[in-house]
C-alpha cells in the first residue's frame, strides 16, 4: 500500500502548474497541500480508508504537559528540521509544524528540539547518558556516528517497545531489516528525519549538454536494465570539452562527471559490491573480495581518478578548481559538467542554477546484474533512543509523529524536491521513486568498520590499481573488528 500511495502522490505532483514549479517555496502550492494524501491524489475513498485503517490503532495516552526533547544534528546538504515554532509559509516548516501541533495536542505535551553540529550531537549525548539523565527522549545524528551508542549498549532495543509497529509504512521496513541485529533494532528510519532519504546516492545529469552531443536521455535504458558503468562512461568521454584549448583539462573545461572520491564507494554499492554480507543465518561477516570486486574496482578507478580518466572532475585531484567558489558543486551548477554524483540533498544546491537537469540511480555494473542499488549514505540520519529514556512514553511519541509524516509531510518533501524548475519531467519522478525505493546500507557504516573502505578511498585517490595487497593486510583485522560487534549488537558471546 506505501508504494500505490506514493505513485499517486508523485503523479499527482506533475499536475502542479509549470509556473508554480519555478519556485521550490511557493507559498500558494503550501495553502493547498492541507487535505491528506489520499484526497489530493485521487480522491479515492479507498485510499483514504486504508490510511484510516493504517491509524487505527495508533497507540494515545495524556501526558501531562510532558516536555519532550529530541537532540538533532545540524546540516550542511540535508534538511533536518524537526521542530518549528510557527507557520511561515516554507512548506517543509509549516508542515512540521502542523505534525507536531496535531501530536502536541493529541498527546498533551510540549515537543522540542535542541539542534546543534553533529560533533556536538555525539558529546552532549555521551555525556547525558554516563550521567543517567534523561533530557533527551531521542536523538538523531549521522548513521556512523550513531551505530557506537548501540555497539556500546546505550541504545534502546526497539523491538521491545510495544507501541512502536516497525510494519507500518511511515517506517522504511527494508531498510531497517538490513541494520537489524537477530531480535535487535536499535535504530529507526522513515518519513518521520527528512535526513534520511536526503542521503540517498544519486546522480544528476545536464540535459543541455546530452542534446548538444545527440545522447539520449538514459530514463529508457534504466527501464530496460541497460543503464551500466560502460555506458556511463562512454557518456563521460563524449561530454568532456577543452573549453579554452589549452590541450589541457582542469577546472576551465567540461567535463562528463563531478564529484568527490568517495563517490566510488557510492559506486561500489551500484554494482552490488557489499564488503559485509549476512550469511544463511543472518549473522552479518566480512566478505574475502573476488575477481569481480576487482573488476568493480578498476572500472571505477578508470570512470574516475586514473591519470587517462580526465573526463572526471574530482575534487582535490582536478587542477584549477579553485576558480570555483563553491568547488566541485559548481562545476555542475555552470553547466560545465555532464553527470553529479551526491547525496539527494544536494540537490539544492542548484536552484538558483540556469542548469536544466534530472535526476538517474547509479548504473549497474553491466546489464547481467539484476538489480539497481542505490547506497544509502553514512550522513543518513538514525534516531537512537537513549537507555536513560522511558521507553513507552517515547515509542508513543514517536509512533505518532511518524503517522503524521506519512500524510503531509512526506508528500511536501517530495513536492520540494520534485517542484523545482530543472526537476518536473515524469521520468524524473520515476527516477526518483526508483532511488528511493532501491536504498541499501553499508553495514561497515553500521559495524564501525571502516578499514576496507578507507583502502579504496585511499588507492582511488592515488590513482592506484593494486588493490589486493591493500585488503590483504587489513582484512582479518577488520573481519575480527565485525565479529566482536555484532556479538555486542546481538548481546551474545
Amino acid at each position: 500500500m506505501k508504494k500505490r500511495i506514493l505513485s499517486l502522490l508523485l503523479a499527482a505532483l506533475m499536475l502542479i502548474p509549470m509556473t508554480a514549479c519555478n519556485d521550490p517555496e511557493n507559498n500558494d502550492i503550501a495553502e493547498n497541500n492541507d487535505t491528506t494524501v489520499a484526497s489530493d491524489t485521487s480522491g479515492n475513498e479507498a485510499e483514504t480508508s486504508e490510511y484510516d485503517a493504517l491509524v487505527a490503532d495508533l497507540p494515545t495516552g495524556n501526558y501531562d504537559g510532558y516536555k519532550f526533547m529530541m537532540l538533532n544534528n545540524e546540516s550542511n546538504f540535508a534538511l533536518t528540521q524537526m521542530d518549528a515554532d510557527e507557520q511561515t509559509g516554507e512548506p517543509i516548516n509549516d508542515a512540521i509544524y502542523k505534525r507536531n501541533s496535531a501530536v502536541a495536542e493529541r498527546l498533551n505535551i510540549d515537543i522540542s528540539e535542541n539542534m546543534v553540529g553533529y560533533a556536538e550531537v555525539t558529546n552532549i549525548m555521551s555525556k547525558s547518558i554516563a550521567a543517567e539523565e534523561d533530557t533527551y527522549s531521542c536523538f538523531w545524528n549521522e548513521a556512523y556516528l550513531v551505530a557506537p551508542f548501540a555497539i556500546d549498549g546505550k541504545l534502546q532495543n526497539i523491538n521491545s517497545i510495544s507501541a512502536i509497529n516497525l510494519e507500518k509504512p511511515w517506517w522504511d521496513g527494508d531498510a531497517l531489516g538490513e541494520i537489524a541485529f537477530g531480535d535487535y533494532q536499535y535504530f529507526l528510519v522513515g518519513d518521520i528525519h527528512l535526513m534520511f532519504k536526503e542521503a540517498f546516492y544519486m546522480m544528476a545529469f545536464n540535459k543541455g549538454i546530452l542534446a548538444d552531443n545527440s545522447l539520449a536521455v538514459p530514463y529508457d535504458m534504466v527501464r530496460d536494465g541497460k543503464w551500466t558503468m560502460d555506458v556511463m562512461q562512454s557518456y563521460m568521454k563524449t561530454a568532456k570539452l577543452d573549453l579554452n584549448g589549452d590541450s589541457v583539462i582542469d577546472g576551465y573545461d567540461r567535463f562528463g562527471m563531478t564529484s568527490t572520491a568517495l563517490c566510488a564507494y557510492g559506486l561500489f554499492i551500484s554494482s552490488g559490491e557489499l564488503f559485509v554480507e549476512r550469511g544463511n543465518d543472518g549473522i552479518p561477516a566480512l566478505v574475502q573480495p573476488d575477481e569481480r570486486f576487482y573488476s568493480v574496482y578498476e572500472k571505477i578507478l578508470g570512470m574516475t581518478t586514473a591519470h587517462s580518466a580526465d573526463y572526471a572532475c574530482i575534487s582535490g585531484l582536478t587542477k584549477n578548481l579553485s576558480i570555483y567558489q563553491n568547488d566541485f558543486h559548481d562545476v555542475f551548477h555552470v553547466g560545465n559538467a555532464l553527470f553529479y554524483l551526491e547525496p539527494l540533498g544536494s540537490l539544492k544546491k542548484f536552484r538558483d542554477s540556469d542548469v536544466e537537469f534530472g535526476v538517474l540511480p547509479l548504473p549497474k555494473y553491466d546489464e547481467a546484474q539484476e538489480n539497481y542499488h542505490t547506497y544509502i549514505t553514512n550522513l543518513a540520519a538514525l534516531c537512537g533512543i537513549p537507555i536513560t529514556a522511558d521507553s513507552e512514553r517515547t515509542g508513543v511519541i514517536l509512533e505518532n509523529l511518524a503517522a503524521e509524516s506519512y500524510v503531509e509531510l512526506r508528500e511536501t518533501y517530495m513536492d520540494v524536491t520534485l517542484k523545482s524548475k530543472y526537476i518536473r519531467d515524469e521520468e524524473s519522478v520515476e527516477m526518483l521513486e526508483l532511488i528511493l525505493d532501491s536504498g541499501r546500507f553499508s553495514l561497515t557504516d553500521i559495524l564501525s568498520v571502516s578499514d576496507p573502505v578507507d583502502v579504496i578511498s585511499q588507492n582511488l585517490t592515488a590513482r592506484k590499481s593494486d588493490l589486493s595487497s591493500k585488503h590483504a593486510a587489513i582484512m582479518d583485522r577488520a573481519a575480527k573488528k565485525v565479529e566482536d560487534n555484532v556479538k555486542k549488537l546481538m548481546k551474545s558471546e
